[in-house]
């Protein structure tokens, strides 16, 4: 995986309709960064996802269809007293797990781009535990990566990962934090983000 990080502020003035969506961070940071691409994230209708699994959005560029998007929240672990093993990367495994049925479902051929975003709330969670979720290593600064995760990233999302293409993450307790975001090294759709959702530019408002 390809990681990158950007400086990003997240507008917090987000208002629904009363009985419309019930949004958790996750979507509402989705669509906030898309729209600062100039993107129209859209949501199934009620009856597609009745129809089967879907994921939260598809992503438009003017009148075109552009991507796939999922958006997944990991809350805070309160969990404080016994022992027990460590959930994070269970948690990041089943996301990825879930996000790739969903995407499979609607996008089975992989035509079009999959973006998978997680806004984290757990400060013991961060995207090096995905990053390690994904590849299956440990990162040692100045040293040699170490393959001691690969419980993960070679079990049941040894192939599921491949159905994302990029990946976001977004701590939220900070109102102006880093993005991190993780390209698919073999992602024929690698290329086509990076100038959608250029690195360098920052998004317009």
């Amino acid at each position: 995986m390809l990681l990158e990080t950007k400086s990003y502020h997240l507008c917090d003035s987000y208002t629904l309709a009363s009985g419309v969506w019930q949004m958790n961070a996750a979507e509402r940071f989705a669509e906030e960064y898309f729209k600062r691409y100039s993107l129209r994230p859209e949501r199934f209708k009620r009856q597609e996802m009745r129809r089967g699994k879907t994921p939260d959005y598809r992503v438009f560029k003017g009148p075109q269809l552009m991507a796939y998007c999922e958006a997944k929240h990991i809350q805070q672990d309160n969990w404080t007293s016994g022992l027990r093993p460590d959930p994070v990367f269970n948690r990041i495994s089943n996301h990825i797990h879930e996000a790739a049925q969903q995407f499979t479902a609607v996008n089975p051929v992989h035509e079009y781009p999959n973006i998978l975003v997680f806004a984290n709330s757990d400060r013991m969670c961060d995207a090096r535990d995905l990053d390690s979720v994904i590849t299956g290593l440990f990162r040692v600064e100045g040293g040699k990566d170490e393959a001691i995760y690969t419980q993960y990233s070679e079990g049941r999302i040894r192939e599921e990962k491949h159905s994302v293409d990029l990946y976001i993450w977004w701590n939220t307790w900070n109102e102006a934090d880093k993005v991190m975001r993780l390209f698919a090294k073999e992602s024929r759709h690698k290329e086509a983000l990076r100038l959608t959702l250029p690195r360098s530019q920052r998004p317009s408002l």
